[in-house]
């Protein structure tokens, strides 16, 4: 004989797998929608314990280049305008050089044009004085090896003192006839200049440009991988989602199918 009992919901083979079944695909079904719409793999730990921590290792990683290349793109905006400024500095000293020149040949210049050479002389020895003090400032935006910054400092120190020497009052000016001194001063200052220039140049373009290239190529792959551990991969997500809603749909009917049963049979017994 058959009895309520055993013909429940509770006990019903058919209703227990088809109500277990629905309860799994369910949260499979809610995993894949809250998956797609954050755009995150791993939501929370119980997600991938393990998982969550190579991609939290990861983005401490990337977070340490990133502030890296932050640096180093303000040392290369710093090195930027000490190279600017060094550039005019080498400029400015090219022209007293060739006014210098001029005023070597005084017997084909009146004293009027000795005296205007020699006020343009001491017009850039101003400038000059005040670039090199900026691009002595600018340097410290940034840290060339092998005391590469005092190196240029003390090169742009003696370039500047070589441009006082010929200025009215200097050991060197027009007025003074020490033009070989004062060439020779002009000469060696354009060098100290053009060397300080170079060494800031090949700063940036050996240490300071492969760096930033290689952070970044560090970085992209880095980003790759934590991709790959914590974001949703959309076309893996979507499938799920179209299965898990295909086999709720399922267990629905499977549900309903097996308490219709039971329906009929609590019928025929009473």
């Amino acid at each position: 004989m058959v009895t309520f009992d055993m013909i429940t919901p509770l006990n019903n083979s058919s209703t227990l797998a088809a109500q277990f079944n629905l309860n799994r695909n369910q949260r499979s079904l809610q995993d894949s929608m809250q998956r797609l719409a954050t755009g995150k793999k791993i939501n929370s730990g119980k997600d991938g314990p393990a998982a969550l921590i190579a991609a939290e290792r990861l983005s401490a990683e990337m977070a340490a280049l990133d502030a890296e290349s932050r640096s180093l793109a303000r040392a290369d905006a710093n090195a930027n305008i000490a190279d600017g400024n060094v550039g005019q500095l080498s400029s400015m000293m090219i022209e007293m050089k060739r006014l210098t020149v001029a005023g070597a040949n005084s017997g084909a210049l009146s004293d009027e044009e000795l005296a205007a050479n020699q006020m343009q002389i001491d017009s850039l020895a101003s400038s000059i004085d005040r670039f090199t003090g900026d691009a002595i400032s600018s340097l410290d935006g940034f840290n060339m090896p092998d005391n590469g910054n005092a190196d240029a400092q003390a090169q742009l120190e003696s370039a500047r003192n070589a441009a006082r020497s010929v200025s009215s009052g200097g050991a060197n000016d027009l007025s003074s006839g020490n033009f070989e001194a004062a060439l020779a001063a002009l000469d060696g200052a354009i060098t100290d200049v053009t060397t300080a220039q170079g060494a800031i140049g090949a700063f940036q373009k050996d240490t300071i440009g492969p760096q930033i290239r290689s952070n970044q190529v560090a970085f992209a792959n880095l980003a790759e991988s934590r991709s790959r551990i914590a974001d949703t991969d959309y076309a893996t997500e979507t499938s799920n989602l179209a299965q898990s809603e295909v086999l709720t749909a399922a267990n629905v009917k499977v549900l309903k199918i097996a308490q219709n049963q039971i329906g009929s049979i609590l019928d025929l017994l009473g």
